[in-house]
């Protein structure tokens, strides 16, 4: 379909954006259950890859997440250290830590570098 140029039809930054990158970290944990009427949302939705995220904003124009400014500066938002229980995907992939790009080498340091 042709679809005219235009900026965002929806607005790109929101809590549920920002509670979506940080659910790992308190008190966003928190705030994410407490969105979702006390517990998570369903693990497919939850942010698990750099990757699929970054696919997910290119391929749909429904999908207008930005980049939190905890993306240039820290690294904690990608690791699941309280050990919650975040579920399984249908693809029985079980969400833990955030999975980084090949040129991060596994380090979420490197990362935010």
């Amino acid at each position: 379909p042709d679809t005219p140029p235009f900026h965002y039809g929806s607005h790109y930054s929101s809590c549920p954006i920002v509670l979506y990158y940080l659910l790992r970290l308190g008190p966003y944990t928190k705030l994410a259950r407490a969105l979702q009427g006390g517990r998570f949302d369903q693990s497919d939705r939850l942010f698990h890859s750099v990757a699929e995220t970054f696919n997910a904003v290119l391929e749909s124009s429904a999908d207008v997440k930005e980049l939190i400014p905890e993306f240039y500066y820290s690294s904690e938002f990608l690791v699941n250290t309280n050990s919650l229980e975040l579920g399984q995907r249908q693809d029985g992939v079980t969400i833990g830590d955030v999975e980084l790009p090949p040129w991060a080498n596994g380090s979420r340091f490197e990362f935010t570098r």
